[in-house]
């Protein structure tokens, strides 16, 4: 006779296993993109069975997208968590650039799986474009440049999503393009002083450019 605690066990095995499946797709696709990986692949890398994908997600197509819309809610909770303390605008966008910065420290399958979107021209992200549109964060970046202009902290930018992805993209490069900075250029990329000097480096540009006169 089953006893109530394997029966409790037994209703918790699904999200397990649900969970462990996107985990491992997590992992399988941002190493080696979505045409490099199999259901084969993900299921033995969750100890799973290929029923459970199907079960779950309904298709590979699926399970990525999943796995794509899990590292970018990360990114969207981590970014909005930075701003929303109260503060002075500038100090406010500070924090942003750090809390960016120790993400994509802390994200590898974040900015791996976006590259590999982008190499396919993003068709699966277009899938869910509406609810990557609905950004709660970008409303509280308006916000704040809003705010800075009015205090006098900020000049006016030309666009406030340009100025988003102008932000996004100076730490994002030091990812993206970790190998060829290192060869090229002889960055440090490993030490923590090198992460420090990425930092200190893009501040200063940031609100050099941003801070009105």
């Amino acid at each position: 006779m089953t006893s109530d605690a394997e029966k409790v066990v037994r209703r918790r095995n699904p999200d397990r296993t649900k969970r462990r499946l996107l985990q491992a797709a997590i992992r399988l696709f941002s190493e080696k993109g979505y045409h490099g990986v199999s259901v084969d692949e993900i299921v033995a890398k969750a100890k799973s069975n290929k029923r459970m994908v199907y079960h779950y997600y309904g298709s590979k197509n699926d399970i990525y997208l999943a796995a794509l819309m899990e590292v970018l809610g990360r990114l969207e909770s981590t970014e909005f968590q930075a701003v929303v303390a109260k503060g002075r605008a500038d100090q406010q966008l500070r924090d942003l650039l750090l809390a960016y910065f120790r993400f994509l420290d802390a994200n590898p399958e974040f900015y791996r799986l976006v590259l590999w979107e982008n190499l396919e021209h993003g068709r699966h992200m277009a899938r869910s474009a509406t609810k990557l549109s609905k950004n709660p964060f970008m409303e509280r970046f308006r916000v704040i440049i809003e705010e800075g202009v009015r205090q006098g902290i900020f000049r006016p930018p030309a666009d406030i999503k340009h100025l988003l992805v102008n932000f996004m993209g100076l730490c994002f490069i030091y990812y993206s393009n970790y190998y060829s900075l290192e060869i090229s250029l002889g960055l440090d990329m490993k030490s923590q002083r090198g992460r420090e000097m990425r930092v200190t480096q893009v501040i200063d540009l940031a609100f050099h450019g941003l801070l009105a006169k």
